[in-house]
């Protein structure tokens, strides 16, 4: 397979510490940040795949129920849920040689599993493309210029000699978060080297037809209905500005069943307006106000939310949290955003 240059080099750091950690263990338990994504799921189940090839014990925890809307991803039905079956997943963290965290860079992100995690004493693998890592780990393979968790883990695979392990179900599985994390290859995926990556995919045999309809042909009516709600009625833009928001309260989304995972891509379709160059979605949640941001071009929504809403993610894509009233979560983006907006226009004129 081609490769380039940085991307050689960066293999050649890791790939030996990567395959050392695999295979000394045994008993690997493997788990992502809260509310998975494709990424998530893709590259933890993917992993698991090719970890149970090798004849280990593998198994996903995921700190909360990870979204129906994902069940098609392969091994699904495997996954345990922290949040749900604490007493049953304790014995087999407890039991474990090896924690590996993807596709999240801080316990904080994996709610009360991440406080078990910390009380154990057992080497711990991170595999991940987010900024800014916060968490320590035995081997960190912390890769902010990837496109996807499932991108970073496949090309180690490869490059630490454990490729005859990769089945079909796992290539597709780590196919799926790449695909998921770019929407379809269209955004934050102008690296050479995650085509290459996927030619190798296509090469072992991956259904592009079937991954694309899975992640982009599979809502239900009461999806559309919610999304459509909140494009036609709850779409706002700050004065006119290439600003945007849409705001969903807690009774409205139980108005239309939410489960989580039914907003999925509602972030991203406002920036399909042609003078719109960020989006953010504001959901009311039990526990908190979440916050989804989405930009064009250079803007960066990671330096907003981690500066206004304690989160964080890449330029083009990244989150935050907000405790407190939605309408309070409303205001505080409609007060800062545009100011935000302002200096970064002034920066970048310079």
């Amino acid at each position: 397979m081609n490769q380039t240059a940085g991307a050689v080099s960066f293999v050649d750091e890791m790939a030996d510490d990567f395959a050392a950690i695999v295979n000394k263990s045994q008993r690997i338990v493997l788990t992502c940040h809260t509310n998975a994504d494709g990424d998530a799921l893709g590259s933890t189940l993917g992993f698991r795949q090719v970890l149970i090839n090798m004849g280990k014990e593998a198994t996903v925890i995921t700190p909360d129920l990870a979204p129906s809307t994902y069940s098609w991803i392969k091994g699904f039905k495997t996954l345990r849920c922290y949040d749900r079956q604490a007493e049953d997943c304790d014995p087999i963290l407890d039991a474990a040689d090896l924690i590996v965290m993807m596709d999240f860079n801080d316990l904080s992100r994996v709610k009360s599993l991440g406080e078990k995690i910390g009380s154990l004493s057992v080497p711990r693998m991170l595999i991940d493309h987010h900024l800014d890592p916060n968490v320590s780990a035995d081997v960190m393979v912390s890769r902010p210029t990837a496109s996807a968790t499932c991108q970073v883990v496949f090309k180690l695979i490869l490059a630490s000699g454990l490729g005859g392990f990769l089945d079909l179900d796992a290539v597709t599985n780590f196919y799926s978060g790449i695909v998921t994390d770019t929407g379809g290859l269209s955004y934050n995926s102008s690296d050479p080297e995650i085509y290459y990556l996927v030619a190798e995919m296509m090469s072992r045999g991956v259904d592009k037809t079937y991954v694309h309809d899975k992640i982009f042909n599979n809502k239900t009516v009461k999806i559309l209905k919610l999304q459509g709600y909140a494009l036609g009625r709850k779409f706002r833009r700050i004065d006119r500005s290439p600003l945007s928001y849409m705001a969903l309260s807690k009774s409205e989304l139980e108005h239309y069943n939410y489960n989580t995972g039914d907003t999925e891509g509602l972030v991203n379709i406002p920036l399909q307006v042609r003078d719109i160059i960020c989006s953010c979605l504001i959901l009311e949640r039990p526990d908190c106000v979440k916050m989804s941001f989405r930009s064009k071009g250079d803007f960066p929504v990671n330096e907003y939310a981690a500066q206004y809403f304690g989160g964080g993610g890449h330029l083009n894509a990244a989150g935050g949290t907000f405790h407190g009233p939605v309408d309070d979560a409303v205001s505080l983006y409609c007060e800062t955003m545009p100011d935000f907006y302002k200096r970064w226009m002034k920066k970048t004129a310079k």
